[in-house]
């Protein structure tokens, strides 16, 4: 009962406290909200290698489609390059009013016009017209021309890197043809020869492809192993690094607003009245942390839909798990919260939790830090809040895979909750 009334009380007095609660919940908002506004809607991976983009104009078309060896050149250059092509009028509303007419309907017109106003206005490198009749030109063995525009305002490197992956990629598709034009003359001179050597050609042919194709291995046989410590390094994008990352930041933040309500209690003498009450500290403090730890994971739950609702953040496949480890971080807290209470620890909290969470990876990716920052934020219950959560939200991973960050984050709790009961002042 007496836990319960502990509960109550500060539950009130918490609720009560208009600035703190718009502090704890507006807060982290003030972040979230304008990041996340400036990014497209399924975030954007913030350490991925984009391929540059590369305007090109395909006017090699049978029946609507791309020609076989213009395909090949097309499939090519996505290895290294996004393609812009196939604009639509939509894609071309920010173009001039003379590409705005071309585009009218889409196509490689359009897509050659578009192309030039980016190479012109600075805003593309370069960009690739594939003419008419290419795939046509190769299978005859006729001389044909891709022409790559250029922008000679940008460095030269730019394009002669772009100009590499084109000539390269013309030279395979030439070179490829040249073979097999040279394997039907080869078939066609076979024709023409006396029927002995043709049978004996045809008998070592069937021979040797005989004796290939049964029981063939490759020489070198490569195995995937994963090793059985590693874990999955999936990086997450803006929503994902984001959302998580200031919620940690701020429901740390109870930290302080549990050493304000104690000093409070403490200067008005609310704690001094309870030493005439049977009540022991353990329960005065268990009171407290179930007053706080329903704060923290409302405040935790707010941000998260926010960020589901509003942004279409995919908060993984293990609720369960999810609501587990957010109890155990707000319990982590609050319990370092009282602690700092029992010692009447109070200035320069704010500045250690805000050099916390950045060296715990809350603003931007842990991995980001040198290699001895990453040694020492092992310490820290938001290193381990965060790797929790970027587990379940950015790596799809299950309630087993996150027990070590929810052991880790009871640790922190209990450890500290037994240093405030042992130093816990009632007399002020």
């Amino acid at each position: 009962m007496h836990i319960i009334y502990v509960w109550l009380k500060d539950l009130k007095l918490l609720i009560r406290d208009r600035g703190e609660m718009a502090s704890l919940f507006l807060m982290p908002l003030a972040f979230i909200l304008p990041i996340c506004l400036a990014f497209p809607a399924n975030g954007y991976n913030l350490t991925e290698d984009r391929k540059p983009d590369l305007p090109v104009a395909n006017f090699d078309l049978v029946d609507g489609q791309p020609g076989e060896h213009a395909q090949s050149l097309l499939d090519s250059l996505a290895e290294s390059y996004t393609l812009e092509q196939n604009i639509t009028p939509e894609g071309a509303a920010l173009f001039s009013e003379t590409v705005r007419a071309i585009c009218a309907t889409t196509g490689p017109a359009c897509d050659e016009a578009t192309a030039r106003d980016r190479v012109a206005f600075d805003q593309r490198t370069a960009a690739v017209l594939i003419p008419a009749g290419f795939s046509a030109a190769i299978d005859a063995g006729e001389h044909v021309s891709v022409t790559l525009l250029y922008n000679p305002a940008r460095t030269p490197v730019d394009r002669q890197l772009i100009e590499g992956v084109v000539t390269g990629n013309a030279m395979r598709l030439s070179i490829e043809n040249q073979l097999l034009n040279g394997l039907e003359q080869f078939g066609d001179l076979l024709d023409l020869a006396p029927e002995e050597i043709q049978t004996n050609i045809r008998t070592a042919n069937d021979e040797d492809s005989g004796s290939t194709t049964t029981n063939l291995a490759p020489a070198i046989e490569v195995v995937s192993v994963r090793p059985s410590a590693a874990r999955i390094t999936t990086q997450p994008n803006t929503l994902q690094q984001t959302i998580p990352g200031y919620t940690v930041m701020f429901v740390y933040f109870l930290i302080g607003t549990v050493v304000a309500s104690v000093q409070l209690e403490r200067n008005t003498g609310v704690l001094r009245r309870l030493l005439v009450t049977p009540m022991r500290r353990y329960q005065l403090l268990a009171g407290k942390i179930l007053s706080a730890l329903v704060i923290g994971v409302l405040q935790i739950a707010a941000m998260f839909a926010v960020g589901h609702f509003f942004f279409g953040l995919k908060l993984g496949s293990a609720p369960v798990a999810l609501a587990v480890l957010t109890v155990a971080v707000v319990l982590s807290a609050v319990c370092i919260g009282l602690a700092a209470a029992a010692f009447r620890i109070e200035r320069g909290i704010s500045m250690i939790l805000i050099v916390g969470a950045l060296l715990a990876g809350c603003a931007f990716p842990a991995d980001w830090l040198p290699p001895f920052l990453r040694t020492i934020n092992v310490v820290l219950p938001q290193t381990w809040a965060m790797q929790g959560y970027q587990d379940l939200i950015t790596r799809g991973m299950g309630f087993a895979d996150v027990l070590p960050e929810i052991g880790v984050l009871l640790g922190f709790a209990a450890v500290f909750f037994a240093i405030a009961v042992y130093k816990f002042d009632l007399e002020g």
